[in-house]
């Protein structure tokens, strides 16, 4: 899911926390760094080794810091590639069977994390927690698009895209817990007992999938709609112009791909996506104060998650009363503008002005269910095309995210960031411009058609 997974933005803060004299505050990075440690060899510096580590601009790390970005790019590496081919799939396996099987590997993969004894094994665990784990967002977008209306969709899409950021807040509370209280409990370490608790909460949910997840109108055949209700479900549809369950075929990957929403809605994705980087960086800045402690530094920054969720439903509610979409992502858009220029310049900023552009970024990240229910509705005519889409933007726009980090946010420069702060200023204005195509093709193409949605 979007805000799900850890990027590599946030290893990197971890990262260096993992290695200041705090790090015992942090989730147990640390702990783990040094456990394993303990448990492998060291292994020769070879001419690939030291190759890679050139590549991947890790020639400063420590071996602990090494092992972390690893373990996050394989995670990476897994949620990139498992989301188109698993959207294609889907047009042929019922997402009621598809999704929570995955899910259900994904509890398999973090049990078997607790477990880990060397990090190539949590790397390959991690690997697979990020291939189910990409199956999801997009899979749960493609259904929400098939069964809802315009006046319906967006606020829905974002209590999505909110709970997400909730399940996250909740998982850093129980991880602490877990760390204080559990830390030694039946000879496990604090981290070992976060993974076990894991799996145990999403099992569940996992069974819950086979039973709650609808599918589509077309092949419904959950027990809890009456077949009146299924019967209303396809009109509804019909009456909004939505097509779906057309297969994947040769001729349909050709025919989207000919089509100007794939790579618009693909190439704005992947500017928004890669502009949320900045408001990862608070905690850094407030360490460079050397006024605040510990504690206030890890939780001053979780003040953006609060602001996203409920600048998510504002802008739900707000799109479907107005029905329209894009001004909301524009505003945000805008928001984010007006916080990364004053993140750029740093030097005059005045101090509450720099701790307010850090929160006015939580701004940015709510918009993102909005853009992807446009996308739902003008590729509505299009079930191929918008299951495919749905895929992509997320899918490319993750894969450029894991590294564009690696290289703007180096945290050598924190807390100032100039490099990084001016990319992301150029990436949102990218964003914006891409946006306004986007209105403008849309508007282009339902000149004289049936309106197809809204933007």
């Amino acid at each position: 899911m979007e805000s799900k997974h850890l990027d590599v933005a946030e290893t990197r803060v971890v990262t260096d926390y993992s290695q200041s004299s705090e790090r015992g505050s942090l989730s147990g990075q640390s702990n783990i760094n040094h456990e394993l440690e303990n448990e492998q060899k060291k292994v020769p510096l070879t001419f690939g080794r030291r190759l890679k580590q050139i590549v991947w601009d890790t020639l400063d790390y420590t071996p602990a810091e090494r092992r972390f970005v690893s373990k996050i790019d394989f995670f990476i590496l897994g949620y990139v590639i498992s989301q188109i081919p698993s959207q294609i799939i889907c047009t042929r396996v019922r997402m009621s069977i598809w999704c929570p099987s995955w899910e259900l590997l994904w509890v398999v993969a973090t049990f078997a994390s607790s477990s880990v004894k060397t990090p190539h094994q949590l790397y390959v665990c991690r690997f697979f927690v990020g291939l189910a784990e990409g199956t999801f967002y997009p899979a749960v977008h493609t259904v929400l698009g098939a069964w809802y209306t315009k006046r319906e969709i967006a606020k829905r899409a974002c209590i999505f895209f909110g709970s997400a950021f909730v399940g996250s807040m909740f998982s850093g509370y129980l991880q602490a817990a877990l760390y204080t209280g559990m830390n030694g409990v039946g000879g496990l370490s604090g981290w070992r007992w976060l993974f076990i608790f894991d799996g145990i909460i999403t099992f569940p949910m996992a069974i819950w999938g086979y039973i709650a997840l609808p599918d589509l109108p077309t092949n419904t055949r959950v027990f809890w709609l009456k077949p009146h209700e299924k019967e209303m479900a396809q009109e509804r549809i019909k009456k909004a112009g939505k097509a779906v369950g057309e297969p994947v075929t040769w001729a349909g990957i050709k025919r989207v791909l000919g089509k100007w929403h794939f790579w618009v809605y693909t190439a704005y994705y992947t500017f928004f996506i890669c502009s949320e980087n900045i408001g990862l960086y608070m905690n850094l800045w407030l360490k460079s104060l050397h006024r605040y402690s510990v504690s206030n530094i890890n939780t001053y920054p979780t003040v953006t998650n609060a602001i996203t969720i409920v600048t998510s439903l504002a802008y739900g509610w707000t799109s479907d009363y107005i029905k329209l979409r894009s001004p909301i992502v524009f505003f945000s858009l805008t928001v984010c503008f007006f916080a990364a220029v004053n993140l750029a310049v740093w030097d005059g900023v005045p101090f509450g002005l720099k701790w307010a552009s850090y929160y006015l970024t939580g701004f940015a990240q709510g918009s993102g269910p909005v853009f992807l229910t446009m996308v739902n509705e003008v590729c509505a005519g299009d079930s191929l095309e918008r299951i495919i889409i749905l895929g992509s933007t997320n899918s490319i726009a993750y894969a450029f995210n894991a590294w564009i980090p690696l290289l703007s946010y180096n945290t050598t420069y924190a807390p100032r960031f100039l490099v990084g702060n001016s990319i992301t200023v150029a990436l949102i204005v990218c964003a914006a411009i891409t946006l306004a195509l986007a209105v403008y093709l849309e508007r282009r193409d339902k000149d004289g058609k049936p309106e197809q949605g809204m933007d």
